[in-house]
């Protein structure tokens, strides 16, 4: 019996930006199932699949990570900007100096 060679893109993209839960394992299902008779396209829709799939899960995570950073980072220019526009006594800021 002769192998079928799967989208050599597809499969790179599995290996490389596929979830990184069981990545390997995926790439072989995948592999024996395109040597059963699955179409390329349907190679192609598992990967996307796949992808589309790591990315959801993973999205989520980055975009809270960098709004919870511009929040802190602001708290911090908006702390400053009210510590230094504040009524401090003179006397409380040359102790600071």
């Amino acid at each position: 019996m002769r192998l079928r060679t799967p989208p050599q893109l597809a499969t790179w993209l599995l290996r490389h930006a596929g979830p990184r839960y069981r990545r390997d394992s995926l790439v072989g299902d995948l592999f024996e199932e395109y040597q059963r008779g699955r179409s390329r396209g349907w190679y192609w829709q598992q990967t996307l699949s796949a992808l589309l799939t790591g990315l959801r899960v993973r999205l989520p995570k980055f975009v809270l990570n960098v709004v919870l950073r511009v929040l802190i980072e602001l708290g911090i220019i908006v702390g400053g900007i009210a510590l230094a526009q504040s009524n401090v006594p003179q006397h409380h800021l040359e102790h600071i100096r």
